[in-house]
C-alpha cells in the first residue's frame, strides 16, 4: 500500500525529504519530477482508435473506441462492440457528458460529475484528457515526500490535495511507468493503479500506446487500453452530432 511506503522510517531503505536528506539527491529528484510534470504530451487535436478490454466483479467485455479530442474543449467517443455495432456515442465537455445509445435511441445529458460517480475517482475534464492521451495524472502541485531506488528505477512518493501518489520512473528518468493513487481520506477507500508501457516518440515527448488501469472503491474496475492507430494535430476524425428531438435519423 502506498501509505506503507510513504510512512517507512528506515532511512537506509527509504530517504525522506528532511533536513538530513542530502541536498544534491533531493534537488535531482525534484528536477526529475518537475521535468516529467512539465513535459506532458502536447497537442491541439488527437484522433485515436483504442482496443479496450474491461472487467468488473461480475462481467467483462471488449470493444473498439474511436476518440477525437479538441484539446480543452471536447472529447468525442464512439464505442463499437461485437460485429462493429455502435453501442454508445459520448460527448464530454468541460461541464457536461452527453450519452447516446443508438440501439434504443436513448439520449442522456448529465453533468461532468457523472463520470466521477461512475468510476469513483474525481476526474476533471483536463484529467480525462491526460488519461486518454497517457499523461500521468494527479502529479501537478503534489509535494515530494519520499524517494528511493528500486531495481535501478526511481520511485517517488507524492502527496496532493486528494491523493497520495507513488510513481515509478524509467531508468533514463524521462517517463512514468507506473503510478498508484491512494485516497488521502481513508474513509473513501479509493485506489487507482495505472501502468504505462510500449512508449513511442512523439516530437520531444514519450507517448505510451498501452495502459493498464485498475480502480478500486466500493467495487473494482480493470481496464486495458491499447492504441491501434493515432494522429495528433490533424482535423478531428471521429466527431458526430446527436439526433434532435422530433427528428428521425
Amino acid at each position: 500500500m502506498i501509505q506503507d511506503a510513504l510512512s517507512k522510517k528506515d532511512t537506509a531503505q527509504y530517504q525522506m525529504l528532511s533536513a538530513k536528506t542530502k541536498v544534491d539527491s533531493g534537488a535531482i529528484v525534484k528536477d526529475i519530477i518537475a521535468a516529467i510534470t512539465n513535459t506532458k504530451v502536447s497537442f491541439q487535436t488527437m484522433n485515436a482508435r483504442f482496443k479496450v478490454n474491461y472487467e468488473t466483479v461480475d462481467k467483462s467485455d471488449n470493444y473498439i473506441a474511436n476518440i477525437s479530442i479538441d484539446k480543452g474543449k471536447s472529447i468525442y467517443i464512439t464505442v463499437r462492440g461485437a460485429m462493429g455495432v455502435i453501442g454508445l456515442k459520448a460527448l464530454i465537455t468541460k461541464d457536461s457528458v452527453t450519452l447516446f445509445y443508438p440501439l434504443n435511441k436513448k439520449l442522456e445529458r448529465r453533468p461532468l460529475s457523472y463520470i466521477q460517480e461512475v468510476v469513483k475517482i474525481p476526474f476533471t475534464y483536463a484529467t480525462l484528457e491526460d488519461l486518454i492521451v497517457g499523461n500521468p495524472i494527479f502529479m501537478d502541485d503534489a509535494a515530494i515526500v519520499a524517494y528511493k531506488m528500486n531495481n535501478n528505477k526511481l520511485q517517488v512518493g507524492l502527496v496532493g490535495d486528494l491523493f497520495k501518489n507513488l510513481i515509478s520512473i524509467s531508468e533514463d528518468n524521462t517517463k512514468v511507468l507506473h503510478l498508484k493513487l491512494d485516497d488521502i481520506n481513508v474513509h473513501e477507500h479509493r485506489t487507482c493503479d495505472i501502468t504505462y508501457y510500449n512508449h513511442v516518440a512523439f516530437n520531444q515527448d514519450q507517448f505510451p500506446l498501452n495502459r493498464d488501469i485498475a480502480i478500486a472503491a466500493q467495487s473494482r474496475l480493470e481496464i486495458h487500453m491499447e492504441i491501434k492507430e493515432y494522429s495528433f494535430n490533424e482535423p478531428l476524425k471521429y466527431t458526430f452530432s446527436f439526433p434532435q428531438p422530433g427528428r428521425r435519423r
